[in-house]
């Protein structure tokens, strides 16, 4: 596909950043309410779209280009396991490599600088949601719900005469989202 609004979308079928139980208490909701698992769904999306980051622990196998150096830097954090890697068809072992938790692979040598080189299964994500990206997919859901819900209504009253329409408010952006979505984006694709 091409184009940015027609790009695969990685993040289906993943688990929501936050609990449904939350939300449905911050709503006031059952917690099967339609719209509000909605919200929490788009919410989820939104964030993992403009990080480009599951944010959710995932295992996945991915191909990678090299450039030449002796480092390769991950289009995800945090690295939490490397389980296989080759490099232009040569595999690499326990020792033959070293990575961090910041999603960097370092090798003894320069590799070949080709694309398409790096063929990589690791674990990477959180185990556990970091509490601030819970806040703030929460913060969204609960702007959303309301337009999703059928219940965002604008009044006006002009002396004696009062009116109110439902409208489709855009939602925004909070400071908190902002700086979530900063702290917790990722180069690269994933």
């Amino acid at each position: 596909m091409t184009g940015d609004d027609q790009t695969e979308q990685k993040y289906e079928g993943m688990t929501p950043l936050a609990l449904p139980a939350l939300l449905a208490q911050k709503l006031d909701v059952t917690e099967d309410d339609a719209p509000m698992l909605l919200a929490l769904d788009l919410a989820s999306a939104r964030f993992r779209g403009q990080t480009n980051n599951p944010i959710s622990l995932t295992t996945e196998t991915v191909t990678l280009d090299a450039h030449g150096t002796r480092t390769l830097l991950l289009p995800f954090t945090p690295l939490v396991d490397v389980q296989a890697l080759a490099v232009g068809g040569v595999t690499y072992g326990p020792g033959g490599f070293e990575w961090s938790a910041a999603g960097i692979l370092r090798f003894p040598d320069p590799i070949a600088d080709r694309w398409r080189t790096v063929e990589l299964t690791c674990t990477h994500g959180y185990a556990e949601i970091p509490q601030d990206v819970q806040e703030a997919v929460l913060d969204q859901a609960t702007a959303m719900y309301p337009v999703l819900s059928g219940n965002a209504y604008t009044s006006y009253t002009t002396g004696t005469e009062s009116r109110s329409f439902n409208t489709q408010l855009q939602v925004g952006y909070s400071a908190q989202w902002s700086a979530c979505v900063q702290k917790y984006r990722v180069t690269g694709s994933w």
